[in-house]
C-alpha cells in the first residue's frame, strides 16, 4: 500500500542520514573541509557532499548541499542512473537545513510520461522549512538537480518529472515551476520536460542562468 511505501522511504531516509558517502571529493577537498567544518561543525563529513553539487559558486554564498543516495551499496551518483536510483538532497545556509524534503528518483522508461528518453527522473517530495518558504530555496534545489544530471549524461535525452502536491493557496499550482518544467498534464497534476541531445548546451546554458539569478536572490533573501 501507498503508506507502506511511503513509511519505508521515510526509514531508508533516516539511516541513510546515520552514515556516510563512500566517495570523497575528488578536487579541492582541503578547501571544501574547511568550508564544511566552518558551515555544520567539527563532525562534518567531506563525503557526505557530492562535488557536483558543491561548486565554489554554492560555497560563495554560504550554502552547500548535503547528498543522501539511496543505494547502500554503492552511494555515488552513478548509483541514480540505474532504474529505481534515489537521491535525496539537503539544502544548507550557515548551519541551518532550509529544506524539508527533496527526493527524485530513476524511474525507467515504463513509467515516464512520454517513454521516449534515455533517462527518466520523478520527484517525490518537496518541501521547505516553514520560515524559509518564498525564498527561492525549491528553485534552486530543483534546477541544480537537473543541471548536474544534464552535464553528467550529456549524449542522452532526459525526461524530468513532477506531480504537483505544492501545498501554497494560490489559483495556478503549476506556475512555481513552469520556467523550469514547461509541459503539464493538469488533471494528473503532472508537469513535465524532457531535454534533447541536440538542445544540450542551450538548455544547459538557460538552466544555468535561470539558477544563477535564484541562487542569487535566495542569498538575497537569507542575507
Amino acid at each position: 500500500m501507498l503508506w507502506i511505501s511511503d513509511l519505508s522511504d521515510r526509514l531508508k531516509r533516516i539511516l541513510n542520514r546515520k552514515s556516510s558517502n563512500i566517495r570523497a571529493l575528488d578536487k579541492g577537498d582541503d578547501t571544501i573541509l574547511n568550508f564544511l567544518v566552518y558551515q555544520n561543525g567539527d563532525d562534518s563529513n567531506i563525503m557526505d557532499y557530492d562535488p557536483k553539487f558543491n561548486d565554489i559558486l554554492v560555497q560563495e554564498k554560504g550554502l552547500c548541499f548535503k547528498t543522501y543516495y539511496e543505494n547502500w551499496e554503492n552511494r555515488t551518483f552513478e548509483s541514480l542512473l540505474e532504474v529505481e536510483g534515489a537521491l535525496e538532497l539537503e539544502l544548507i545556509f550557515e548551519g541551518e537545513v532550509l529544506s524539508e524534503c527533496f527526493g527524485f528518483r530513476n524511474i525507467g522508461v515504463w513509467s515516464s510520461v512520454t517513454k521516449t528518453a534515455d533517462y527518466n527522473f520523478r520527484y517525490s517530495s518537496i518541501g521547505v522549512i516553514p520560515e524559509y518558504r518564498g525564498k527561492g530555496v525549491c528553485s534552486c534545489l530543483l534546477l541544480k538537480s537537473i543541471i548536474v544530471v544534464l552535464e553528467s549524461v550529456r549524449n542522452n535525452s532526459v525526461e524530468f518529472s513532477l506531480i504537483n502536491t505544492v501545498k501554497i493557496e494560490i489559483d495556478d499550482k503549476f506556475s512555481i515551476y513552469n520556467s523550469i518544467l514547461t509541459e503539464f498534464i493538469p488533471e494528473e497534476r503532472m508537469q513535465y520536460r524532457v531535454f534533447e541531445v541536440e538542445n544540450r548546451e542551450k538548455d544547459l546554458n538557460q538552466m544555468r542562468e535561470l539558477y544563477s539569478q535564484k541562487l542569487e536572490k535566495l542569498y538575497f533573501n537569507l542575507s
